[in-house]
């Protein structure tokens, strides 16, 4: 890496190396959990039943963000067809979630948290990664057994 490299360029590479210190220091092989991404830098881990990807992403104004986020769940057709799942899961934005909100990708309920990478810093990605795999290991089991469906991890692609 290059210090006299467009600024955005050294953020991005920076945090790369902050990410995969932080995989390293949860006993993980970065270079391992390397997965495709045609957006940038990427990772995937799993913590019990709850698989956790690791997203930097270029910006087009010049700023990085990173992006921690794990699919949940597979609702059941009849959960995806009536307000109940979504109440729920607003409820629980707004009362048990901090720092992560609930979303909808591809037909599953996914975790999420993101930010800008401008002034990251180890604790903050060590955080996220946590919160998200604590919140999605959890939720995972719950909504499924509250709403139907599937868990992500029992999902057949």
């Amino acid at each position: 890496m290059s210090i006299h490299g467009p600024p955005q360029e050294a953020n991005l590479r920076s945090c790369e190396q902050m990410i995969e210190a932080v995989l390293e220091g949860r006993g993980l092989d970065p270079r391992q959990s390397r997965i495709h991404s045609a957006s940038g830098p990427a990772w995937g881990m799993t913590q019990g039943s709850a698989e956790i990807y690791i997203f930097l992403t270029a910006g087009g104004k010049g700023d990085n963000f990173i992006q921690v986020t794990s699919p949940v769940m597979r609702p059941s057709p009849e959960a995806m067809a009536t307000p109940s799942l979504w109440r729920r899961l607003l409820e629980l934005n707004a009362t048990e979630l901090t720092g992560a909100a609930f979303g909808l990708r591809d037909e599953q309920v996914v975790l999420t948290t993101d930010r800008s990478t401008q002034g990251l810093d180890r604790n903050e990605v060590e955080e996220m990664i946590r919160r998200v795999a604590n919140y999605a290991d959890h939720y995972d089991d719950a909504l499924t057994e509250e709403f139907g469906g599937q868990r992500h991890a029992d999902v057949k692609l």
